[in-house]
């Protein structure tokens, strides 16, 4: 496609300076679109035209002067209109009457000015010309200037300065339309621009902003359709393209504007037989995707047969149906989980959990933070039936799940006939269903920058306007959001707006992943394991294996672990048989640890006695590590297998001396001791307090 920065624009006047002056005007507004270049009339030549695409003239005079070379270019010429700005007109309007000279560079500027001041209203007064070349100037004691400060004559008492002539909004609005440059960005501009300016037409300024509005909406809302859109007039010329269409066939409007149909179809090798007649869901391809055609004839101005063009790639229509089937197969309207289902042992969730409480009892607005598989969504619904909006729906949508033109429509609704394929009575969205009740949208930091802004204005206003419509509609709503990704990151790299951020965050909820809180590990393996109606215990190494693991997929991909050990613990399993991968460095160290501490090596050889040199802290912790290494090795953790590994470790023990330690370590709840042969379970306590000893 052809950048639109590419579009280059050349500026005739009578000097060069008065060219160069236009061009930084003009540059200064649409710098961004078009490009300016400067030329006097006679240093231009005929060849320059064919590296243009639009030549203005700074006036009528000039026009006619040099029109034996302007007229022999095929380059569209363009005359520019000039006026005064507000400042500059607001100096002059009461003047009282009398002669005043007015004050230019060459005869044309003087005489084009005088001319502008008439037409701008101020007649009662008689305005001389004044200009260099002037054998004898004029007599009058006030002189009127736009700019030219340096060709005032002598003996004049007062000098009113109107600053540089300005090119008028209707030569602005001639040239953007011709470049099919008239959208809501340039419009904000222009209506910027005008605030500044004196319009020589104020009904023609008020009605081409009219044509400007509608045209905007035409445009944004043929923008807004998931379908392509192209438009051509009564002799086959393109007027529209919409930005899905330049997708579709890889050509920007600039390119095809004001060419025929039927040579753009040639050029992109595809069949044009259908152009001319009515077609209804016609297969073609383009571009080697699929595409779904309609061809219609409508009846345009002056009786004008004009035709409208859409197009569907196949594909998508069968990925959105899919996608909009799955994403209505929702959890309902209603909030199913309580803060009373947040299964935590952990002090860290303890207390996000009491805070998140504290929050359900206000309306404002709540971001949610944390990990895949977390809980997120878990607390969304729980500060819902914790609210006072408890009694009226919750509506739960995730961001990523559609594409943004299908999110756009499920969010805010349709107005009948807003395009293509709508119901002819519109649709209500999300945000008007979810009314009185709350809103949840997760993964919030997928949406694109066009619906960041349009979420901004419900979140800040209370208030949405359909995709098609333009009726103001408030709801009470109040939204809970939820991300996985930073987003305070991605305002830094300007993807995601920084005030619509701050209005999500007015409170914030941060859900620890579930490897800063370990001590959960056991509390949820029993919790899911009981769940699952498990009544024999899980393979003894599961645990030593789960406290090592560093899990990616937080309480998600727990709870599908113990799915997993449900369904296959009919055997004895390996560490290299759970459902998780480890790296071989934590293999080997769960298959390893825990290692005695080198001070109870080589211990005198008394039963029943303990070592004299080592303190009972010690002892219980050098227990306590033998009931994890029975457990990795697949051994009981009765005290007759404890007392085995210990004399193979240089320390004899009695098992009334076990016995002593194992109840000391219970009451400290480092262990569970199990009836029968089960032995003991190393706890989650336990295992932190081995891990903070290595």
């Amino acid at each position: 496609m052809i950048p639109i920065s590419s579009i280059k624009v050349a500026v005739i006047a009578g000097a060069e300076r008065t060219s160069q002056r236009m061009c930084e005007q003009l540059e200064g507004l649409w710098g961004a679109y078009l490009s300016f270049s400067y030329h006097s009339a006679r240093s231009w030549e005929e060849s320059m035209a064919e590296d243009v695409d639009l030549i203005l003239v700074s006036s009528h005079a000039m026009f006619s002067r040099y029109s034996h070379i302007l007229m022999n270019s095929k380059t569209h010429v363009q005359l520019i209109r000039r006026t005064l700005s507000l400042s500059g007109w607001e100096k002059i309007q009461s003047l009282p009457n009398g002669n005043y000279l007015v004050v230019n560079d060459e005869r044309d500027s003087a005489v084009e000015t005088i001319a502008l001041i008439y037409e701008l209203g101020l007649r009662h007064v008689n305005l001389l010309p004044s200009y260099p070349e002037l054998t004898e100037q004029p007599v009058a004691h006030t002189a009127i200037t736009p700019g030219e400060l340096a060709y005032v004559p002598a003996g004049v008492d007062q000098v009113i300065d109107v600053g540089e002539r300005v090119v008028d909004i209707s030569t602005m609005v001639e040239m953007l339309t011709r470049f099919n440059l008239l959208n809501h960005s340039t419009t904000q501009i222009l209506n910027e621009y005008a605030t500044r300016i004196v319009s020589l037409s104020q009904g023609l300024r008020a009605t081409m902003q009219g044509l400007m509005s509608t045209k905007n909406l035409f445009e944004e809302t043929l923008n807004l359709v998931q379908d392509g859109v192209v438009t051509y007039d009564g002799e086959g010329m393109i007027t529209f393209m919409n930005k899905t269409a330049e997708e579709i066939l890889n050509l920007s409007l600039h390119q095809v504007a004001k060419r025929s149909i039927h040579e753009v179809w040639e050029e992109l090798q595809l069949d044009d037989s259908f152009l001319d007649e009515n077609v209804r869901n016609q297969l073609i391809t383009i571009r080697s995707q699929n595409i779904i055609v309609n061809n219609r004839k409508i009846s345009g101005r002056e009786n004008a047969v004009e035709g409208v063009i859409t197009f569907k790639i196949a594909k998508e229509v069968e990925e959105l149906e899919l996608k909009l089937r799955s994403q209505l197969r929702q959890n309902g309207h209603i909030a199913r989980f309580h803060f009373s289902d947040i299964v935590t042992n952990s002090p860290s969730m303890r207390r996000v959990v009491d805070r998140a409480q504290r929050m359900a009892q206000n309306d404002l607005s709540i971001l949610i933070l944390g990990e895949n598989g977390t809980g997120k969504e878990l607390f969304a619904h729980s500060l819902h039936n914790a609210s006072l909006r408890a009694k009226f729906p919750f509506v739960a949508v995730n961001c990523s799940a559609l594409p943004e033109s299908l999110l756009e429509t499920e969010l805010f609704g349709y107005e009948g006939g807003a395009f293509t394929g709508a119901k002819k009575e519109g649709k209500p969205g999300l945000f008007e269903q979810a009314h009185m009740g709350t809103i949840f949208l997760d993964e919030i930091g997928d949406i694109s920058p066009h619906l960041q802004t349009r979420l901004l204005r419900v979140v800040q206003q209370k208030e949405i306007i359909k995709v098609g419509g333009t009726r103001v509609l408030p709801v009470n709503v109040r939204v809970i959001a939820a991300t996985n990704r930073n987003l305070y990151k991605m305002i830094k790299e300007e993807k995601f707006r920084e005030d619509l951020y701050y209005r999500l965050k007015v409170l914030q909820i941060e859900v620890p992943p579930l490897r800063e809180r370990k001590e959960d590990i056991a509390y949820l393996v029993e919790h899911f394991w009981k769940r699952k109606g498990m009544s024999y215990p899980l393979p003894e190494n599961f645990m030593a294996a789960a406290a090592h693991y560093h899990w990616p997929g937080n309480v998600r991909e727990l709870e599908n672990a113990i799915e997993y050990m449900a369904i296959m613990n009919e055997s004895e399993l390996e560490i290299q048989d759970l459902p998780f991968s480890f790296k071989e460095e934590e293999r080997m160290a769960v298959s390893s640890y825990p290692i005695p501490p080198s001070h109870v090596e080589a211990l005198p050889q008394q039963d029943n006695l303990l070592p004299a040199e080592c303190v009972e802290r010690d002892m219980e912790q050098f227990v306590l590590e033998l009931i994890l290494e029975a457990k990795i090795t697949g051994l009981h953790t009765g005290r007759k297998n404890i007392r085995i590994l210990a004399r193979k470790k240089g320390v004899i023990l009695a098992e009334s001396s076990i016995r002593k330690l194992v109840d000391r370590l219970r009451e400290k709840e480092l262990v569970h001791v199990q009836i029968g042969r089960a032995g003991c379970q190393v706890t989650a306590k336990g295992y932190e307090y081995l891990k903070s000893k290595e």
